[in-house]
């Protein structure tokens, strides 16, 4: 990882580089996840940061926590793309399990964001024509556009 991209992970910005590690990873799948993780850090609101960080969560912390709950969606999602689960759940066990010492109101808070990101990533999905879903093993190639690690 290159100077640039760890000073952004100390300020708590999601990068693309946090979704794969070898050429073989930059699939629209993994897009999609980043797009996710984003999602759900762009819908916390000033007030819930405020409460997070009184609690000891960092703005890394946050953005870690995106990418970790983001990441733990791809089994879900391969599974109802192969149409062996019907539905999407969002739950709040990735949540605890992250911040284990956040109280069930913030708990409850975060899964709120998680769940007004996902409706929002996928309403987008659905005018979208790169079909991160869809078409989630080839190669998405805003991974290679400078762009998007500025």
């Amino acid at each position: 990882m290159n100077k640039t991209l760890t000073n952004q992970k100390r300020l708590g910005v999601i990068s693309p580089a946090d979704f794969f590690s070898n050429e073989s990873e930059k699939t629209k799948l993994n897009w999609f996840c980043f797009e996710f993780a984003a999602e759900i850090q762009g819908n916390v609101k000033k007030s819930l940061k405020k409460k997070l960080k009184k609690a000891g969560v960092s703005d890394e912390d946050l953005a870690n926590f995106c990418i970790f709950y983001s990441k733990n969606m791809k089994p879900q999602i391969l599974k109802r793309v192969a149409g062996i689960q019907e539905n999407i759940q969002l739950s709040y066990l990735p949540i605890e399990q992250y911040f284990s010492s956040l109280s069930d109101k913030l708990v409850d808070d975060l899964l709120t964001v998680v769940e007004n990101a996902w409706k929002n990533i996928t309403d987008m999905c659905v005018m979208c024509p790169t079909r991160c879903i869809s078409e989630k093993d080839r190669k998405a190639d805003m991974f290679d556009d400078p762009a998007y690690y500025d």
